[in-house]
């Protein structure tokens, strides 16, 4: 499908303000670089390459459905920063807070844009407990994050939630001490003062 030039534009300020926002330069000794963004006619989601296993095998390297791409062009969609975004963080240990943490940056370039599976800041799906387990923990994501359209839409909109909360509580900088963690459940009570059970519940997600 035809790509217009001014998504390039659109793509460069969106780099520079991810710079900006977490105050970090893109690995390009890893990625390569150039960021990859291939925009096709698709019915899945907008991905980065590999997926969920993006840091087996990480590339600088993206893949937007045209849904994700007409959006942004129409200022409505802010997929492709989310994407953009796991770039620029893509060493995780948390996969809720690498999906939170992307949508989070991708609301902050967009505010009022919907992204990835949600409709963004003005969210108000009420959240399975179930996900409440996952939010900041090291497990692995569920199997009905990739089966089922709903449970995936609460899981990204509680991703976002948690994150949001904590980035307010103590800023990016210990946000990012936390991210960084191969561990991050055992930084929550030094990095925030309570545990990570504790910082769900006061996040009233």
């Amino acid at each position: 499908m035809a790509v217009e030039r001014s998504f390039l534009d659109l793509a460069d300020k969106a780099y520079q303000r991810l710079e900006l926002l977490t105050g970090r330069n893109l690995d390009v000794a890893t990625l390569g670089p150039k960021i990859r963004i291939y925009v096709a006619d698709f019915q899945g989601p907008s991905h980065v390459w590999g997926g969920y296993s993006h840091p087996q095998d990480p590339r600088g390297i993206i893949f937007l459905n045209r849904r994700a791409y007409e959006g942004a062009m129409r200022g409505t969609n802010a997929t492709y920063a989310h994407e953009m975004a796991h770039l620029f963080t893509w060493r995780y240990a948390s996969h809720t807070l690498r999906e939170g943490f992307a949508d989070y940056l991708a609301l902050e370039i967009h505010p009022g844009a919907a992204v990835g599976p949600h409709a963004g800041q003005k969210e108000t799906v009420p959240i399975d407990p179930v996900i409440a387990d996952y939010l900041g923990a090291t497990r692995a994501p569920p199997p009905e994050v990739t089966a089922g359209a709903q449970f995936r839409r609460m899981y990204y909109v509680a991703s976002y939630r948690f994150v949001k909360f904590l980035i307010a509580r103590a800023g990016m900088e210990t946000f990012l001490k936390l991210y960084d963690s191969s561990d991050p459940e055992a930084e929550y009570a030094r990095l925030y003062g309570a545990s990570r059970a504790e910082l769900v519940r006061l996040a009233s997600l």
